[in-house]
C-alpha cells in the first residue's frame, strides 16, 4: 500500500514537472485528481479494521476531522470512545468500504486511460518479478505487524505512525481538523483547475485530405490517443472508409503524418499532398526544406530529431542539415530515402526514447518502421547509411556523438527482444494488419463510440 501511494505521488509528480496536464490531457488529469483521495479513504479503512491501537488513533481522529463539517459535530466522534459504542456491525460496514473502494479505484484508472490507446496497465515481466521479490524481502525483513489491541478507554501512547496514508491525520492534532480540511480542499481545487492555468496555444489538429485517403487504417492504428477513427465513406470514392480526426483528442504529434502511406516525397504531384497532415508543418513543406537544404550543402549529413527532444538548432556543426518535427513519428521512412537520392550521405534520427516520448509511441513507432517492423517501412537497402538515436531534451552532446561515430555504429535493424533494442510490447506488422481488418468490418460502431467520447469530430 505504501509503494503504491508513493508511486502515485511520483507519477503526480512527473506528470507536473513535464507539464503534461493541460490541453488534450486534461481529461486523464482531472480523472486522476479523485483517485488520490479514493486511495487514502481506502488505506485509513485497513487501518482501521486492524482494531489495534493505530486503528483507535485512526477511529477517533477521523472522528474529530469528520465532526468539523458542518452538521456532523462531536455526535461523529462519540461513537468511538468506548468499547460498548463499537460492534461487528460497524467492522463489516468496513469491509464493505474497504472492498468497495478498491473496485471504485479500479473504475477509476480505467476511466482514467480512456483516451489513451494500448494503455501499459501491466508491468513488464522482469520488473513485476523484481519488485514481486522485493516486496517479499522487505516483508521478510520487516515485517507489518499490529500495534496492541484497541482500548477505547485509554489514549493510546506512543502509537506506530505509517507517514504515507496517516500524515493527514496526524496533522489533525498538531493543528485542527478545520485546518487540515482547508489544506486538502486547496490543494484538491490546485489540482483540478491546474489543466486551465496554462495560456499557450493548442497547435492545430491534423487534417485529413480525402482526395489522397483510401482508408486503409494506418493512421487509425498508430495514433497514440484514439484521435483517428475509421469512418464510412462520404465522398463516392471507390474506398469503403475514410479517416476522421477528432479534435478534441487530437495532439498534433503527426504520428499519423508518418504513418500514412500518402506521406512519400517521390510523388510527382505539385504541391505534394497526403491523406492526413499537420497544417503547421505539412509534408509539402518538410520536402521543400530537405531539398532546398541539400541543393545548398550537397553531400551532407541529415539529422530529423524532435521537436521535444535535443534542440537540433544548437548543432552547428559544418556539413549537417538539421530538421525538426513535432515528433520523430511524424517522419514517413521514405523521406530518409528521399534526403539519400537528393545526395545527402548519411542520415540521423534523433528520437526522445521508447520511455521519454512525449508522444508515448512517437520513438517506438520510429524505430519500427526503419527496422521494417511496421508500416510505411524504410526500404531495407537504405537502412546501412541510417542511424536511428536517443537525445532527449539537453542531450545535444548525444547526437554530436553520434555524428562523430556515425561510421562505427550499427545501422537500423530489426527490432527483437535479442538485441534489447525496444520491447517487444507491440504487435508484429502481420497482427497490426489483422487488428485493422477486423477493425475495419466493425467500423461503424468504433467510430460511434469514439466520436461520443470525444464530443465532436472534424474530417
Amino acid at each position: 500500500a505504501d509503494a503504491f501511494m508513493l508511486l502515485a505521488v511520483a507519477h503526480v509528480a512527473r506528470e507536473s514537472i513535464h507539464r503534461r496536464y493541460a490541453g488534450f490531457r486534461w481529461f486523464s488529469w482531472i480523472s486522476g485528481v479523485p483517485l488520490l483521495w479514493l486511495m487514502l479513504v481506502a488505506g485509513l479503512v485497513g487501518y482501521w479494521l486492524v482494531a489495534d491501537t493505530r486503528a483507535q488513533f485512526v477511529a477517533t481522529t477521523i472522528g474529530e476531522w469528520a465532526g468539523a463539517i458542518p452538521g456532523v459535530g462531536a455526535a461523529m466522534l462519540r461513537n468511538f470512545i468506548t468499547d460498548e459504542a463499537i460492534s461487528d456491525r460497524l467492522f463489516s460496514l468496513l469491509v464493505f468500504m474497504h472492498l468497495g473502494i478498491g473496485l471504485l479505484v479500479l473504475l477509476g484508472l480505467w476511466v482514467h486511460v480512456q483516451r489513451l490507446v494500448r494503455p501499459a496497465t501491466q508491468p513488464a515481466r522482469r520488473l513485476a518479478l523484481g519488485f514481486g521479490a522485493t516486496l517479499a524481502l522487505l516483508a521478510a525483513a520487516v515485517p507489518a505487524l499490529s500495534a496492541a489491541p484497541a482500548d477505547f478507554s485509554r489514549v493510546p501512547l506512543p502509537v506506530p505512525i505509517d507517514w504515507f496514508f496517516l500524515a493527514p491525520l496526524v496533522l489533525v492534532q498538531w493543528t485542527s481538523p478545520a485546518t487540515v480540511w482547508l489544506l486538502a480542499l486547496a490543494a484538491t481545487a490546485l489540482l483540478a483547475v491546474l489543466p486551465w492555468t496554462v495560456r499557450q496555444p493548442r497547435p492545430t489538429p491534423a487534417v485529413v485530405d480525402l482526395a489522397q485517403c483510401n482508408g486503409c487504417g494506418r493512421c487509425f492504428d498508430d495514433c497514440p490517443y484514439g484521435a483517428v477513427v475509421l469512418a464510412p465513406r462520404d465522398d463516392g470514392r471507390r474506398h469503403a472508409l475514410q479517416a476522421v480526426v477528432a479534435s478534441d483528442l487530437c495532439a498534433s504529434c503527426g504520428i499519423c503524418v508518418g504513418a500514412c502511406p500518402s506521406s512519400n516525397p517521390f510523388r510527382s504531384i505539385e504541391p505534394l499532398a497526403t491523406g492526413i497532415d499537420l497544417p503547421q508543418l505539412p509534408v509539402a513543406a518538410l520536402r521543400a526544406k530537405l531539398r532546398d537544404a541539400l541543393a545548398d550543402r550537397p553531400g551532407a549529413t541529415v539529422v530529423f530529431g524532435c521537436a521535444e527532444g535535443a534542440d537540433l538548432d544548437r548543432l552547428d556543426a559544418p556539413g549537417v542539415v538539421t530538421l525538426s518535427l513535432a515528433c520523430a513519428g511524424q517522419l514517413p521512412p521514405s523521406f530518409a530515402d528521399y534526403a539519400l537520392r537528393r545526395g545527402a550521405t548519411r542520415v540521423l534520427i534523433a528520437s526522445c526514447g521508447e520511455h521519454a516520448c512525449e508522444y508515448r509511441f512517437g520513438a517506438r513507432w520510429t524505430a519500427h518502421r526503419l527496422s521494417g517492423l511496421r508500416e510505411p517501412a524504410l526500404r531495407a537497402h537504405v537502412r546501412p547509411r541510417v542511424r536511428l538515436i536517443e537525445a532527449g531534451r539537453g542531450e545535444e552532446g548525444r547526437v554530436r556523438e553520434a555524428l562523430a561515430t556515425f561510421d562505427e555504429t550499427a545501422p537500423v535493424a530489426p527490432v527483437s527482444p535479442a538485441n534489447g533494442a525496444l520491447s517487444a510490447r507491440t504487435a508484429p506488422l502481420s497482427a497490426t494488419r489483422t487488428e485493422r481488418t477486423r477493425t475495419e468490418s466493425t467500423s461503424t460502431l468504433t467510430t460511434a463510440a469514439a466520436l461520443a467520447r470525444a464530443g465532436h469530430a472534424e474530417p
